[in-house]
């Protein structure tokens, strides 16, 4: 009798992972966008630690070029990307970090900032922001104010003295556009250096 329930339990169990959604094996299956302004991890694999006696001075904007965060939430883990960055921040407003802002997330790739200094990775934070990145979205105000909420943290705990684009650090010049669009006027009032 054992033997016979132990086939039925395992045919059920093959007949529900062959019903499952072929995302379901990707990382965070369930994901559920955590709402505006509510901070969640979903950590990436992807970084690694800055040189030693790094100055964090840098925050770097980018557009995701996907419409939904929980498509970067799982390309940012997914071991194939070999890419990340220390946050997310959704259409709504929702914030995800990815990596620790005192470690080096890779999101910038080759760069050199106004001051010569290469390879930006070492030295910045790296926001992600939900927008398809070819001009048919808009940038929500929930989402711009979650940007400026996460920018407030930041220069709370790194001396930051700029906040660039990826398109201006990206090398050659012109190899990026994002965040295509954005409302830079939004940031002014942090009284930083601004690239975009």
């Amino acid at each position: 009798m054992r033997i016979i329930w132990a086939v039925l339990a395992s045919c059920a169990a093959s007949a529900a992972l062959a019903q499952q959604n072929p995302l379901d094996n990707l990382p965070y299956p369930e994901w559920k966008d955590p709402g505006r302004n509510k901070v969640v991890w979903a950590g990436s694999p992807h970084f690694n630690e800055r040189p030693e006696g790094t100055v964090i001075d840098t925050i770097v904007l980018h557009h995701t070029a996907s419409s939904t965060l929980s498509s970067v939430v799982r390309w940012f883990a997914m071991e194939e990307s070999r890419v990340s960055a220390h946050f997310t921040i959704g259409k709504d407003g929702s914030i995800v970090q990815h990596v620790s802002t005192f470690n080096r997330a890779w999101h910038a790739g080759v760069s050199r900032d106004a001051y010569g200094r290469e390879n930006l990775n070492n030295f910045s934070v790296g926001i992600e922001i939900v927008n398809k990145g070819d001009g048919s979205e808009d940038w929500p105000e929930a989402q711009v104010q979650a940007v400026n909420h996460i920018i407030s943290v930041i220069v709370r705990r790194h001396p930051i003295k700029q906040i660039v684009s990826h398109a201006f650090i990206a090398l050659p010049p012109g190899r990026k556009n994002d965040p295509l669009n954005y409302p830079w006027e939004k940031v002014k009032r942090f009284g930083l250096e601004l690239h975009p």
